[in-house]
């Protein structure tokens, strides 16, 4: 039987005047472990990491004493207010307003302690562009954790090409112009709608080989591979490979300079349970006896070297 966990919702205000949300998991009051810090992907929210009856990422990491904050960006989830064809923001406010705000959140309730980041699909793009422009400065990054987690998105098949071409390209380019923002809810591309800048910068991105911020030319590529990254451990699977093929995982992996990698691919010819979609590798029943404890000894092996 699952041990109860406690839960505190926490709203975090933005230079914007505008309000993120943090879901927090832990245990024992008394007796907190390391806080983890895990951010969503595009049109999402939070509860990607988490299910309402226990299940998920975020309760399993609570349940082993780590104390876990979900986020909603800017937009999502129970953040204020919600996306509208008014929303002007993009990846540069929820780069270098949003994330700050939430991590300096963790630090006003822990203090200056070493945090976990976790993160899934284009999450952890946001969460590693964070980290090119301030480093440790926000707080200490002892590891990173990354979930189908890609940046340029190269076509492998029809399949594919349809998707990024007439799905992500032609049909939502549409929606927007007829809305003023992404109705990805609508769409059924995710829970959650995305603003017009948002969906832009995630195009780019994807399709751009230099990584640049659209609104000050800041140059992530270069920034990242000029930082000293924590070790990271990164997770695909053979069964997402709409979203986040094993190749692209790794090319991202690459594409952050030389750190202590690992890369985990789900594949159920290869002793994996299933071949996992892009959310159930999160949240699926049986991630808690397959993939979760591999990623539990390479946390708690970390934490023993230190």
């Amino acid at each position: 039987m699952k041990n109860k966990l406690k839960y505190e919702s926490i709203m975090v205000s933005v230079p914007s005047g505008q309000q993120v949300h943090m879901m927090r998991f832990y245990e024992d009051k008394n007796n907190l472990g390391t806080p983890v810090f895990m951010l969503h992907s595009v049109a999402e929210q939070g509860n990607s990491f988490y299910q309402g009856r226990g299940g998920g990422l975020a309760h399993y990491l609570a349940r082993q004493g780590y104390d876990v904050y979900v986020a909603d960006m800017r937009g999502k989830g129970k953040s204020w207010p919600k996306v509208t064809p008014s929303s002007t923001f993009g990846s540069h406010e929820l780069i270098t307003e949003d994330i700050p705000a939430m991590v300096k959140k963790i630090v006003a309730k822990r203090g200056p302690v070493a945090q976990i980041w976790v993160s899934h699909g284009w999450g952890g793009v946001l969460m590693c562009a964070c980290y090119a422009r301030y480093g440790d400065s926000l707080c200490p990054v002892a590891r990173m954790v990354h979930f189908a987690v890609r940046r340029q998105a190269q076509a492998l098949g029809f399949e594919q090409k349809w998707w990024f071409a007439v799905v992500w390209g032609v049909l939502a380019r549409l929606a927007l112009k007829l809305n003023g923002y992404l109705p990805a809810k609508l769409l059924h591309f995710g829970s959650c709608n995305e603003s017009a800048r948002s969906y832009q910068d995630y195009c780019d991105w994807a399709q751009q080989a230099q990584w640049l911020d659209g609104d000050d030319e800041f140059n992530y590529g270069e920034a990242i591979r000029e930082q000293q990254l924590p070790p990271s451990f990164y997770v695909a699977s053979r069964g997402d490979g709409l979203q986040g093929h094993p190749s692209h995982i790794r090319q991202f992996m690459m594409e952050l300079g030389p750190h202590d990698g690992r890369l985990l691919v789900l594949d159920s010819q290869a002793g994996s349970l299933h071949d996992y979609g892009h959310t159930e590798m999160l949240c699926h029943e049986d991630c808690e006896e397959d993939h979760f404890p591999l990623l539990l000894d390479w946390l708690r092996e970390a934490a023993t070297v230190e």
